[in-house]
């Protein structure tokens, strides 16, 4: 029965290695960059302000997607904070196209 137990636990709980310092400080970045853009920014804008590698911001992107701090509008990431407060009448928002 303790085996099993352990198996359960196993089961509910999958091993997820913590991301390095340097994941975390890029989606940080992205956080606190996305908080300026509640509307929500392409992939390609994040890299192009932030000067991150298209891996490394797929990567970051991707991550704070699978945990629910981002979501996509279309090819634009919104904040799951800021999604239900978008604005539909807004064409762009500071230099930026609306997504």
């Amino acid at each position: 029965m303790q085996k099993r137990d352990h198996e359960l636990t196993i089961a509910f709980h999958p091993y997820h290695p913590k991301a390095s310092s340097a994941v975390e400080h890029r989606r940080r970045r992205i956080v606190a960059l996305l908080h300026q853009y509640p509307q929500g920014l392409t992939a390609r804008e994040i890299r192009e302000v932030l000067g991150f590698s298209k891996d490394l911001a797929a990567s970051a992107l991707s991550g704070l997607f699978v945990r629910g701090v981002l979501h996509k509008h279309g090819h634009c990431y919104v904040l799951a904070a800021f999604d239900e407060a978008l604005e539909p009448s807004s064409k762009s928002w500071k230099g930026f196209q609306r997504c």
